[in-house]
């Protein structure tokens, strides 16, 4: 009772396109949430972190509390946007741009509390944020 149809080789070649056409635009809409995320991320903790190390008084607090409440509702909306697969669980290569973005962060607070007001270390470890995870996102949208 098995009807089999022969498929023509163009015929073949043409399914098989179609599949791989499928396939990358599936895969390319998974990836534009991570990439959104990791830029945001970049922009709201670079800004953040010159901000601070610039600033004093309330705008230094105006400044803390903002990064914090941009990097807080980056997570939320990346955790909700990834909502039915592991937001966070994408991988060695994820796993190696947070830690990428951790540490540069890092340098950049340490600059804030050990070299603060100068404008030199601000610019240059806020730069490093941002250009560490413009590559991350150009490294993670390359097809």
């Amino acid at each position: 009772m098995e009807n089999r149809t022969p498929v023509a080789p163009a015929d073949a070649q043409l399914l098989l396109d179609r599949a791989d056409q499928l396939s990358r635009s599936a895969h390319n809409a998974t990836r534009w949430p991570y990439i959104t995320f990791i830029l945001s991320l970049g922009v709201a903790t670079s800004m953040g972190t010159l901000a601070m190390g610039l600033t004093t008084g309330n705008a230094f607090g105006l400044a803390y509390f903002g990064t914090l409440a941009a990097a807080f509702a980056l997570i939320m909306f990346f955790m909700i946007s990834i909502r039915g697969r592991s937001a966070f669980s994408r991988g060695r290569r994820w796993t190696g741009y947070i830690a990428a973005w951790f540490v540069t962060y890092a340098a950049a607070i340490s600059v804030v509390i050990w070299a603060h007001g100068s404008v030199l270390w601000s610019g240059v470890t806020s730069a490093l944020i941002l250009l560490v995870t413009m590559a991350c996102a150009a490294r993670e949208a390359r097809p």
